[in-house]
């Protein structure tokens, strides 16, 4: 009996690993698993009635100081989504093929899917070999060679037991020990993830969860989120096949006791992760491989099952590229779903057809998102080319130019890129070196240069679009312009973003409008001079200003020129709008400010006649003038009186 001081220093001076069987139905897969860890991982009646692996069963085994928590996964082609949950988080796959049967069809479809989600290193075990001749043996094994040739899996070694007799067993056990160490890295501290394939309840103790961790380590006491929900809850304890422990880390099974969450908001599918790490989402951009074994071409907009992690959920398939999509080809492709999952960077997963009856293809995710981009096909290509083959500095600059002006939290850049958090800081650092991270004048925000980009281009064609619908006018409002700016940046950055286009030439400020520098107002000599003559009348009009009808040079000019004149002098300050037909010269409307004023601090309130009479003006003017001050917040209408918005 090990007792708890002994099962800690295993823990630390022991490698871990995922072994996860593979192969067809009867193969031998779970008797295999008994002989070499003594544990019978049928745990259900059914599956003993049967005789066959219906759900994931679990053991341990350990050889020396490598220890596998295995994953027994069923065989039959009714189960490959249980196969595929059990193949989440393998480090190395025990692919299982009977002397007296070869190669069948869940063994290919087996190996297609290891494949997909990412398993590189095998052992074949070719079973059953007290039961044929050992021509037979050399005939399967090199059936098996065949079927591997040309894929990740190619140079697996192959070693012919039986679970009846013990043959080869023993060669077995040091081959695994042998083809795990290879994968044997040290990898840096990262976010803790672990996807459930197992929720149940223990009188007295409450919610369990099982799962291969993927990622980072879990001690006793933890917070973590459940996703996609994004529930808290915490850590009670932790056990690794029923030993109590104080951490956990990727490699190991782990059973984790919940508190602070009811069982029914878990099930196979949903993750726990450090909080904060993930997020949920409806959409993943990622590279497709359509396998060669297909009848027929995937076609864009297709639905599928996709299976990732543990979970499974309905998708459409949209390909970036071309319509089709012909078996054995690669390409980039969006998944979008009408349930919310969790993916980060690098993810591997699994296409299954509508029916979910034949695997079809797998890839990686490169970026998730909540909704659909609006980007051209060539952006979206080039966008997903720098997230596949690119450095990590290259995915941080291109994960910060989808932020545009906000920063990501650390643990989201982890998971976006696939970096680990140490290397964050550094690769910020390293962009703004490069200038790929430019400081924003005026402001503490850093932004990529392709984000400003994207944002002068959509500032560019909203502008053109206004142009083009009223050609007349001098271009928008320029607060308008900066709202704008505001509401796709942020209301601190609109202003300094503003003055950036204005100093990029990308925009052109005209008075109180703006507007490209190509549709900027230009006029005849003959209408240079009617806006001369315009703002001078209008100035020696002072509080009686004429109306438009009433200018001299409306005996001119057609009423249409006189207007798109009039909005000319506004857009340049000369004049101001002080309602439809009303308009005031600037040096005009700034007297009306003074007097106003120094009437209110005299008189603390002042009425339509006190303005009217000091002003020497009418009540047809006045009236107007006080209403503009209103409008414009520098007086506040209290009854009859007026008193200063400043003073209150």
């Amino acid at each position: 009996m090990i007792d708890e001081a002994m099962q800690n220093n295993i823990s630390r001076t022991s490698q871990h690993f995922i072994l996860g069987t593979a192969g067809h139905i009867d193969h031998g897969k779970t008797s295999l698993v008994k002989v070499l860890t003594g544990i019978d991982a049928d745990r259900l009646p059914e599956e003993k009635r049967r005789g066959m692996t219906i759900e994931l069963g679990f053991a341990e085994l350990s050889i020396g100081d490598v220890q596998f928590g295995v994953v027994d996964v069923p065989g039959h082609e009714r189960f490959i989504k249980t196969m595929v949950a059990g193949a989440t988080g393998i480090d190395v796959a025990l692919l299982v093929v009977a002397a007296d049967d070869s190669v069948m069809p869940q063994t290919r479809e087996h190996v297609e899917i290891l494949h997909l989600v990412g398993v590189k290193l095998c052992v074949v075990a070719v079973t059953k070999t007290d039961m044929v001749e050992a021509d037979m043996v050399e005939l399967v094994i090199e059936e098996v060679t065949e079927l591997l040739d040309g894929s990740p899996l190619a140079d697996s070694p192959i070693c012919p037991v039986s679970s009846i007799t013990g043959v080869g067993i023993d060669a077995l056990r040091l081959t695994l020990v042998e083809v795990a160490k290879l994968s044997h890295q040290e990898s840096p501290p990262s976010p803790f993830r672990m996807c459930l394939d197992r929720v149940f309840t223990v009188p007295g103790r409450g919610t369990v969860v099982t799962g291969s961790i993927l990622q980072g380590q879990v001690s006793a006491g933890d917070e973590l989120q459940v996703w996609p929900g994004g529930q808290t809850c915490r850590v009670r304890s932790l056990q690794a096949h029923g030993c109590s422990c104080e951490v956990l880390a990727r490699g190991r099974r782990a059973a984790i006791n919940l508190s602070g969450i009811d069982k029914d908001a878990l099930w196979r599918g949903s993750e726990l992760a450090t909080p904060g790490y993930l997020e949920p989402v409806h959409v993943a951009d990622v590279k497709l491989t359509y396998l060669s074994s297909n009848p027929k071409s995937l076609k864009s907009t297709q639905t599928a099952r996709l299976g990732m992690g543990t979970a499974e959920l309905p998708v459409r398939v949209g390909l970036f590229e071309d319509k089709l999509l012909a078996p054995g080809e690669a390409c980039y492709a969006q998944l979008r779903s009408g349930q919310a999952f969790v993916a980060n960077y690098g993810q591997r997963f699994i296409l299954r057809d509508e029916s979910a009856t034949r695997t079809i293809g797998g890839g990686v995710i490169l970026r998730t998102s909540v909704r659909r981009r609006r980007a051209s096909i060539k952006d979206t290509v080039l966008a997903l080319s720098v997230m596949e083959s690119g450095e990590d500095v290259d995915r941080v600059a291109q994960v910060l130019r989808e932020y545009r002006f906000t920063a990501p939290t650390d643990f989201h850049m982890c998971a976006r890129t696939g970096i680990p958090l140490s290397r964050v800081g550094d690769c910020y650092e390293q962009l703004k070196a490069d200038g790929r991270l430019i400081a924003i004048r005026g402001t503490k925000v850093w932004a990529t240069p392709g984000a400003i980009d994207d944002l002068g281009e959509r500032l560019l064609r909203w502008l053109k679009r206004y142009h083009q619908r009223h050609a007349d006018e001098p271009g928008r409002g320029s607060d308008a312009v900066i709202g704008w700016l505001g509401r796709l940046s942020s209301p601190s950055l609109a202003k300094p973003l503003y003055d950036l286009f204005v100093k990029r030439k990308t925009i052109k400020p005209f008075g109180r409008f703006t507007c490209l520098p190509e549709f900027a107002p230009k006029l005849s000599k003959a209408d240079e001079q009617h806006l001369v003559d315009m703002i001078d009348e209008m100035q020696r009009g002072g509080f009686q200003p004429p109306s438009l009808d009433g200018l001299a040079i409306a005996k001119k000019v057609d009423r249409k020129r006189v207007e798109k004149l009039a909005t000319l002098a506004v857009a340049m300050g000369d004049l101001i709008k002080i309602e439809a037909k009303m308009f005031m010269h600037v040096h005009n409307e700034q007297k009306l400010r003074e007097t106003v004023s120094q009437l209110i601090r005299s008189h603390e309130s002042v009425t339509i006649a006190h303005v009217r009479e000091a002003l020497d003006s009418s009540r047809k003017f006045v009236v107007p003038f006080m209403e503009y001050l209103d409008h414009i917040g520098f007086t506040k209408r209290q009854g009859d009186g007026r008193t200063l918005v400043e003073l209150k």
